[in-house]
This record gives structure tokens, sequence and C-alpha cells, in this order.
């Protein structure tokens, strides 16, 4: 009997102890560790995993205080780590945006979506009408659609206590509700102002729509610089709902310094879902220098020390720089950027090395956007300039992009250490215009993930949501997987992939969701896999990546998100 009562007292200590916070069962986990036996069930606490193993030997360490989910065998993964967002674009796009819409009546609801959240007096800007027209969503190219141009009068009645002015993707049409032109001082029965041509109907009334190149400078006194701060949180609150719908923990942003305080402050609510790796503009580095602001400051949460800098344009305005002319525009070879160039816009020898050599004797890591073959290979020249000059070290130096590289320049990438911070569903939108703009021969080093893979290069994926001014690009991991498994539109064309041989495998893929972000902003060690002791970010899904094809992805669901040990995201 004195043998019996420690037992019983033991027995009673752990039933009500409280265990971990968390435990998943009955799941299929991909921890990206190729090592790791089989995985069905995990235990989380304090915002890290703190077991994995089978079921039996994980809901052993349940206790009182235990929330216990039954996975129902579905698979799960590391959290996705979206490398490539504009959080605060992606906000107000969200919000309002009418660049696929193709008619009025999808036209009227979007405004009707809008106006039912905006307190009186709010304004509605952006559109980006007419970026599919020319070239469709889910085209591999060649096909059109009929031309659309929004009817201001369908919206007048709703828009009455909102001035609206938005924009052609291209900005070669403008359209104003009466509100917005009353507030710019034009006339509307008699319209008239230099530099604009005003639509009208029969009877001379002024439509709304308006061309020219003294629209912008009309309106320049009138149209906000920005939203409300209430206005701005409230759509940052949905852009993170959205993103964890998706299944994404962490992400990259650069975006202004009030997108940087709405995280804090949804920090300090507990409201921050997302674990944000905040990039400031490369020309502010001295700032930043100044404020102690390195590689790894921050924490877990809110990390720093990162800057973005960019060389040349977009494929989608045809502005990506190239050795040679487009095939479509023969006198046009894309455009340097505004560290490239002096006040004339002339390219400056040296000037973009000297920003990133500064920015690197600060400890700030580098990050460039570069997009066409010329502005690739002459990137990959300065960091090679950068190297012998300032010491061959780990800087994880990422290329952003890496959209369209040379032959000759792909053996250079390993032996940089680059990061290729790629957006695998750029290639499923953008094949419509690639050969048309940049001919057959060229697109062969276009989005080429394999190559990039195999001549060493890390993989980082991203979404480079809300996407550029011709294009949508969702924050959907799911579309970036199908696209580098695939290299087929959503629409599955064409039928054998865009270039087949760039295709990469699931496994490649997953990685560089996950464990590659982690691993661009020197955070391998703590997030990335689904590891004991490292942060608790996950995703369920409703079907195994491993056991489906690509097609069916599209239709994959995230059923549960889990960010910092907390269940962010149940479906």
């Amino acid at each position: 009997m004195k043998n019996l009562v420690p037992v019983l007292l033991l027995c009673l200590t752990a039933c009500s102890a409280p265990g971990p916070d968390l435990i998943l069962y009955n799941g299929d986990f991909w921890t990206g560790n190729a090592e790791d036996a089989p995985v069905t069930a995990v235990a989380i606490q304090d915002g890290h995993f703190t077991a994995l193993g089978v079921d039996s030997e994980v809901r052993a360490l349940a206790g009182s205080d235990t929330r216990e989910i039954d996975l129902e065998g579905r698979f799960a993964t590391p959290g996705f780590n979206d490398t490539h967002v504009h959080a605060q674009s992606a906000a107000r796009f969200l919000e309002f945006n009418i660049m696929q819409t193709g008619t009025q009546e999808d036209f009227q609801q979007r405004v009707s979506d809008v106006v039912d959240g905006l307190a009186e007096g709010e304004w509605i800007l952006g559109g980006f009408w007419g970026a599919y027209d020319e070239w469709t969503s889910g085209s591999a190219g060649g096909q059109a659609r009929d031309k659309f141009t929004p009817n201001i009068s369908l919206v007048e009645d709703l828009t009455a206590a909102h001035p609206m002015f938005i924009r052609r993707f291209d900005n070669s049409e403008f359209a104003a509700n009466r509100p917005a032109l009353e507030a710019a001082g034009v006339d509307i029965q008699n319209p008239e102002a230099e530099g604009v041509e005003f639509a009208v109907d029969g009877n001379g009334v002024a439509t709304g729509i308006m061309t020219g190149p003294g629209v912008r400078g009309l309106f320049a006194d009138v149209v906000p610089d920005g939203f409300s701060l209430a206005r701005r949180m409230e759509q940052t609150r949905n852009a993170l709902a959205v993103a964890a719908s998706y299944g994404v923990t962490s992400f990259s942003d650069m975006s202004d310094d009030t997108q940087l305080e709405i995280y804090r402050a949804l920090r300090e609510t507990g409201e921050l879902t997302m674990r944000v790796h905040f990039r400031y503009f490369l020309g502010r580095w001295q700032e930043l220098a100044a404020q102690g602001i390195e590689v790894g400051s921050g924490d877990e949460w809110i990390r720093l020390g990162a800057l973005k800098g960019h060389i040349d344009g977009i494929m989608g305005t045809s502005s990506a720089r190239f050795f040679q002319s487009y095939e479509n525009d023969p006198q046009n070879y894309g455009r340097w950027r505004q560290l490239m160039v002096d006040e004339q816009g002339q390219f400056v020898e040296g000037q973009f090395l000297g920003y990133m050599a500064r920015a690197d004797s600060a400890n700030l890591q580098l990050s460039i956007h570069a997009i066409g073959d010329e502005a690739n290979s002459l990137l990959m020249d300065y960091l090679e300039i950068l190297n012998a000059t300032s010491g061959d070290r780990d800087r994880r130096f990422r290329l952003v992009h890496a959209q369209v590289i040379a032959p000759q320049d792909f053996a250079r990438l390993g032996n940089l250490g680059i990061i290729a911070e790629v957006q695998p569903y750029h290639l499923a939108d953008d094949m419509r215009w690639m050969e048309e703009r940049i001919g057959t021969e060229r697109s062969r080093g276009a989005y080429a993930f394999k190559t990039l893979h195999e001549n060493g290069a890390v993989l980082a994926f991203g979404s480079d949501w809300p996407g550029t001014s011709a294009s949508e690009y969702p924050i959907n991991p799911l579309y970036g997987l199908y696209a580098a498994v695939s290299r087929q539109t959503l629409a599955g064309t064409p039928a054998e992939g865009w270039f087949p041989e760039e295709k990469i495998d699931i496994e490649t893929a997953l990685r560089a969701y996950t464990l590659g972000g982690a691993y661009s902003s020197f955070e391998d060690d703590i997030k990335g896999t689904i590891s004991e002791g490292k942060l608790a970010d996950l995703a369920v899904l409703s079907d195994d990546l491993f056991e489906t094809e690509p097609k069916d992805w599209l239709d994959t669901e995230v059923v549960l998100t889990v960010a910092g040990g907390r269940v962010v995201f149940e479906r």
C-alpha cells in the first residue's frame, strides 16, 4: 500500500499536467527533412514544434489543456514562405480592381462591393482594366477578347458619395465619376482641360472617359496620395486573412513605412498572422545603417536588415532590359531604373554598383530586381566585382525574378552563391506574350527553373502578389507549384508544357516554397521545415501533392493554417 501512494500521486500529476498547446494527428506530414521517418502527428508548445512521430507517441503527451485536431489523413507541409509580395498594393488591390473584368455587369458588381465598405467621401482608385483584352487570361498566346472600357454612367448613383478616378492598365485611358470630375474643376456640361480629350455623350456631356497626357496632371491636386490609416488597417487585415487561407505563414514584403507600422500595431493586438521579412528601398541604405539595422535585425515575426533595388523594367510593359531589341518593337531594348541613371535618364557606369557596395559594407542584405538578359548579366558582373573587392562571404544575394537569363550566364549562378528569388506563376500568365516580344530562342532562358537549380542557384519561390499594372499574380502557392511542375497556363495549355525541359518535380518546388524562403532571409535555422525546436508554422491541404496530378492542385484547398502554434485559418 505504501508503494501505491507515490504511483497514484505520479499518475494524478501527469494526468493533470497541461501538456502541449496543440497536437495535430492522423496526418500525412511532409516535413521537408529527407531523413525523417514517417510522421503522422506533431506536438506544439509555446509556438514551436516539440515532438514529431506517430499518433500513439505524440498523443500520449496530451495534457488537460491540449487541443487535439484530427487531420483525417490529410497532407501537411511546412507553412508556405512567399519571398516576394507587395502587401500594401495587394491590400489595396483586393479591395478594388477590375484588371480581368470584361463585362459591365462585373464592373458594376465590383464597384458595389467596394462602396459597401467605405466611409463617406473616401475615394475609389486603381482599376487597371484592359490588361487581359489583347492577351486573355489562361492563353499561351495569340488569343484576344473584345476591348473593355467601363461605363461610368452605370455606377454614378452607386458612387455619389465617393469620388472615383481609375485607369486602364497602360495609362492610355482614364475614367472618373461626376464627384471626381467636379473635384478637379471640370465643367461636366462643357468639359475642357489642356492635354485632355473628354469623351462626351450625344448632348456633349462628359461620360467620364478621358485620354491624353494631361489627365493625371488634372487630377494630381485632388486625388489623395493614400488612404486613411483606418482604411489601410482594414485592408491589411483582409490581405493577411487571404494569405492565411492559402497556407502562407511568412512573406518578404516591400511596402512603405506606414505598412511596417501597421504590422507592428497588429502584432501588439495579437492580429499579426504573418511573419514579415521587410525590405527597404536600396537608396535608403545609409538611413538603416545609422539606425543600427543589419542582417538579422528584428525578431521572428518582423525581420529587418534587407534592401531591394531595381536594375530594369518589367516584361508587362516591354521595359525589361535586353541585349537585343524586342521582336515586336525593333527600337526598344528596355530601360534602366532610377539608381542606374542620372537625372537625364542616361546610364551611369558603376553608379548602381556603388549603392550595392555601400549597403553591403553596412551588413545589409541585397535583393535586386532583374528581368531582361542584359540586366541579369550586368547584375552578375556587379556581384563578381563585389565579391572581389569586399570579400566572398555568405551574402545570400537574392536575384529577384532572374526572369530571362542568357545561355552563357547560367553557369555563373552557383559560383556566385545566388538565391534565385523567382515567381513560378509568372510563366503561367506571361507566356501569353513572351515569344511575341522576345522570340523563341530567348524564351528558352525564361523562367528556367530547372536550369537555375542545376547550375547551383538556391530556388526561393514567391508570387509577386498582387502583380504589375499589366498582370495579376495571386498569392496562392498552389498556383505557383502547378506552374513550376507543369509549365502550363491555368487552362492547361500548352498540353506538353511551355519549354517542358524546364519542369521541376514537386519536392524541389515545395522546398523552394518553404525552406528556400527561410534560407533566403537567413532564417533556415528557425523555420522552413517541420522539425523539433523550429517555429510551428504549417499548412494542411485537402489533397496529397505527391499522389495527385498538377491539374488537380488547382482545386486543392488549404483546410488549416498554423502560424506560431496558433490556428490562423480553418476551413
